[in-house]
Formats: C-alpha cells, sequence, structure tokens
C-alpha cells in the first residue's frame, strides 16, 4: 500500500485538505513552457471540509489529492463577505469583484472580457458543462453579461446566441415556460446541434453541441450522462481544436445537498465530482500541456467532517446557507506553481490570463 504525505489545514476543526499517494496513478508527460487548454473544474459549495470528506470517500483513489500544488483562495464579493455564486465565478471567469446577483460585471455593472471570452478570441475551443442548469450563476458568468442571474431568458439567449463551442447541462423540463422558447427552437435558431438523451452523446458532433436533460434530484448527476461521462466527452470533443481549449466543469450537486442538509446525496456528488477530477487528471497526464484547476466558488452548509458512533464517517452541517470560509484550489500541468499560497479568487482569473496571454513572470 503507498505512503501518504498529507497537509493539514486549520478551520474550526483540522481537516485533511490533501494527501498524495506515490508514485502516481500514471506517468506524467514533461510539461510545456506554457498550457494549451486549460481545464477548470468548480466543486460548488466545496470548502476543505467537503474536501477532507471526499478524500475520506474515495480513499487511495482520491484523484485531487494527487495534484502537486494546493492553494487557499478568500471568496467574499465586492458587497458581501459572503458570496454568492454568481458574484464568485465572474470573479473567477474576469479577474474582478463582482456583487452578489451580477453575472460577468464589475461592481459598477460594467461588462468585463471573461476567461472563455478570451479563449475564444485567441481561436480556442469552448466549453461549459454542469449539472445543473446549463444558464446557471457559475456556467453562465464566463460567457454572460447581466445585472441579475435570475433573468433566465435573456441569460439563455446570451449563451445560445455566443461563441460557446459545447455546453451541456440540466433544465430541460424549463423551456417552453416562463419566456423561454421551446428547447429544440432555441437550439435550431443558433445552429445548435441538440441533444436530449445520454445515449446520443456518442454521435454530436465535436462544435456546436448542446446537450439538455431534465433537472436531477439536488442536481446530482443524469443518469449514464454523470459528470465523469461529460467530462470525457467534453476532452474528446475540444481536444480536436489545433489551438487548444478552455473547458469549465462544475457539479452543482455538491451545493444542493450542502444547501439542504442531504448528506447521502452530499456524499454521491461529492464522489463524481472526484471522479471527474480523476478523468481530466488522466487526460492532462497524457498530453502534457493542459493546465487543471480544481476549486470550490464558496463553502455552503458549514460542514464538519466527524465519526459516528461507529466510527464511520458522518457529516454534519451548520447551515443551510453559504458561508464565508476559505476554499482550496489544486492546480496540475503547465502553470501550477504559480497557484500554490493565499489569495483572492479573481486571481484565478489574473494567473489563467497571464499564462494563456504568456505573459506570467518568467515568460
Amino acid at each position: 500500500m503507498p505512503r501518504f504525505r498529507c497537509w493539514l489545514l486549520a478551520a474550526s476543526t483540522v481537516v485533511v485538505l490533501s494527501c498524495r499517494s506515490a508514485p502516481a496513478t500514471l506517468p506524467e508527460r514533461p510539461h510545456a513552457a506554457l498550457p494549451k487548454n486549460i481545464v477548470l473544474m468548480v466543486g460548488d459549495g466545496m470548502g476543505t471540509a467537503h474536501f477532507a470528506a471526499a478524500r475520506l470517500l474515495r480513499g487511495e483513489a482520491f484523484a485531487a489529492g494527487r495534484f502537486p500544488v494546493t492553494g487557499l483562495v478568500s471568496t467574499g464579493s465586492a458587497n458581501s463577505l459572503v458570496t454568492d455564486s454568481a458574484a464568485a465565478a465572474t470573479a473567477m471567469a474576469t479577474g474582478a469583484k463582482s456583487n452578489n446577483r451580477m453575472l460577468g460585471l464589475d461592481a459598477s455593472g460594467q461588462p468585463l472580457p471573461t476567461l472563455v471570452e478570451q479563449a475564444e478570441a485567441q481561436g480556442k475551443a469552448t466549453g461549459l458543462v454542469t449539472t445543473t442548469f446549463f444558464g446557471d450563476a457559475t456556467p453562465a458568468a464566463f460567457a454572460v453579461h447581466t445585472a441579475r442571474r435570475d433573468q433566465v431568458a435573456d441569460i439563455v439567449s446570451q449563451l445560445l446566441g455566443g461563441g460557446v463551442d459545447l455546453i451541456a447541462g440540466t433544465g430541460a423540463e424549463l423551456f417552453g415556460t416562463n419566456g423561454l422558447p421551446a428547447l429544440r427552437d432555441a437550439a435550431a435558431k443558433h445552429g445548435w446541434s441538440l441533444v436530449t438523451e445520454p445515449a446520443a452523446l456518442a454521435s454530436a458532433p465535436g462544435s456546436k453541441a448542446l446537450a439538455v436533460f431534465p433537472t436531477q434530484r439536488n442536481d446530482g448527476d443524469v443518469p449514464g450522462a454523470r459528470l465523469p461521462d461529460l467530462a470525457r466527452w467534453a476532452l474528446e470533443r475540444l481536444s480536436t481544436d489545433p489551438e487548444g481549449f478552455f473547458l469549465v466543469l462544475e457539479h452543482e450537486g455538491t451545493d444542493k445537498a450542502s444547501h439542504v442538509n442531504a448528506a447521502e446525496d452530499l456524499k454521491t456528488s461529492l464522489r463524481s465530482f472526484d471522479e471527474a477530477v480523476g478523468v481530466v487528471a488522466d487526460f492532462a497526464k497524457r498530453r502534457g500541456n493542459t493546465l487543471v484547476l480544481v476549486v470550490g466558488d464558496h463553502e455552503t452548509g458549514g460542514l464538519r467532517v466527524v465519526a459516528d458512533a461507529t466510527g464511520a464517517l458522518s457529516l454534519e452541517f451548520g447551515t443551510t446557507l453559504h458561508t464565508g470560509a476559505l476554499v482550496p484550489l489544486f492546480a496540475l500541468g503547465p502553470g501550477a506553481e504559480r497557484f500554490g499560497g493565499f489569495y483572492e479568487n479573481t486571481e484565478i482569473a489574473r494567473k489563467v490570463r497571464a499564462l494563456s496571454q504568456g505573459t506570467a513572470p518568467g515568460f
């Protein structure tokens, strides 16, 4: 059995943040000087205790723990010590603090260029993948500019009318109601190839592929199209672009289950998210030119990792709301060393932008 090298962080209690087994599962190719591809993986609502729970649930398979670089991220928004997902995603997408509920705007309401838009300008393929409604705050912040995250019709119009190449999520039942057009009409209007069944993913085109499924309980995985499956699907298609790609992968179930204090659903989503991390990490190790960042956008639920009377893992919650707790970030691939330490969530976009443009210190 391999030995583990572990780091401990103090929150309200001491939790294991990262455990790295040696040797790694796959040999890693030498890194390129700069990343050609970038994958940002967001475990929505995941603080240090969430990652500690994932490590205990996954054991030696815990993928995030094999990443060589770990950072700690502060998440407050421009108008609150406790961010919502819109402001948190906007900070990671643009490098600027925004107000809660805003998407792709600074605190004064001015549009900001996002990492997805930068990648598009560089000729790279782009993708947004989530386990929740594809127009929800986290994916939308990377491609939409609006003052209110609840302006669903406008958000969908901007997403489908923009330059993103691949979108996957849920919310199929929302279309044809509340001001949204029928799903097939919306897809056809903007030239998307629509996928509504997991079995049809394999035959979807490499670009302008829109996969929309019914919403699941607590934003858990779609049967047959779990986040690990969608990660493989997206990587396969986007990696055919000779200029590279930028991909956002989000698991929303980790946040929703924390909001409603549903411990068993949370465990299921934690396993799925870390399994998807492993899929992406294996891809990156084979390629040697892909930067992978794994991060929580904020903490939800005031989660505590404890042992029950039998010594088994038990999850306890202190709230149904977001908190201002720090969140961990794990980095692997070209440029990963720049993501160690403690910093604001805005630094994620700034560091990625510098690496993408070749303007990071040392280049």
